[in-house]
């Protein structure tokens, strides 16, 4: 939270054109109220977030859920609750039907769908895939140096690195026809498995799991692509 903090309002809200939400799902490190509540009525910030084991929530309203809208499958309960710092937010309790667990988030976010909030949160998992490719595929293990400058920059290399490899992946599939094959297949036969086994229960995947399916990782050969040939 001091690292939020230390940011000017420009930066949090990354560029965002005004009058437009900007929303930040944030681990459970994050939880200051009064100051996601300020960030909210000031500069159109928002935060999502998973509630902690100790907070104390005292439930005070009910929200409908439109059971009919796809987007909300999993959905248990949409409610209000105030905190222990006097601040009311919404709290969503969804059981994912894939991992067979129940999570509960807290958002000071009203308008989006509950089922939609919950999933934004589930591919925030993205990030730390992206971390990981970081780590054991471009082997970025250790700090090239220990001034603030050296890592800053080393920072921004890396993110280089990232959206230089995403854009050469997307440029081999619209030249060249070049994909992914066996991380696609993987992903179908793994949602495949995963339909079989819940029709078993009479369930269904959500829909979101379906529609926004997307690689977080590039395969290993992809670092050593010196050309097409």
């Amino acid at each position: 939270m001091r690292a939020l903090k230390r940011m000017d309002i420009a930066t949090l809200r990354q560029g965002a054109p005004k009058g437009r939400k900007v929303l930040h799902v944030w681990d459970r490190a994050g939880i200051d109220f009064r100051q996601w509540y300020r960030w909210k009525h000031g500069s159109g910030i928002y935060f999502l977030s998973r509630v902690k084991e100790n907070m104390t929530l005292e439930v005070i309203g009910q929200r409908p859920v439109d059971y009919t809208d796809p987007r909300n499958q999993g959905v248990i309960a949409d409610e209000i609750v105030s905190t222990s710092q006097g601040v009311s937010v919404r709290k969503i309790t969804y059981h994912c039907v894939l991992s067979g667990r129940t999570f509960e988030f807290i958002t000071n976010e009203e308008s989006l769908p509950p089922g939609l909030l919950a999933h934004l949160y589930r591919i925030r998992w993205d990030i730390e895939k992206t971390f990981d490719e970081l780590k054991n595929k471009l082997e970025e293990t250790k700090a090239w140096g220990s001034s603030a400058t050296a890592k800053t920059m080393q920072a921004h290399f890396l993110c280089l690195a990232h959206n230089m490899m995403i854009l050469f992946e997307q440029s081999l599939e619209k030249i060249h026809g070049i994909r992914n094959e066996a991380e696609i297949a993987r992903k179908e036969r793994r949602l495949e498995s995963e339909r079989i086994r819940l029709a078993k229960e009479s369930q269904i995947i959500p829909t979101l799991h379906y529609s926004l399916q997307r690689i977080t990782q590039r395969p290993r050969n992809i670092f050593s692509v010196n050309s097409l040939g």
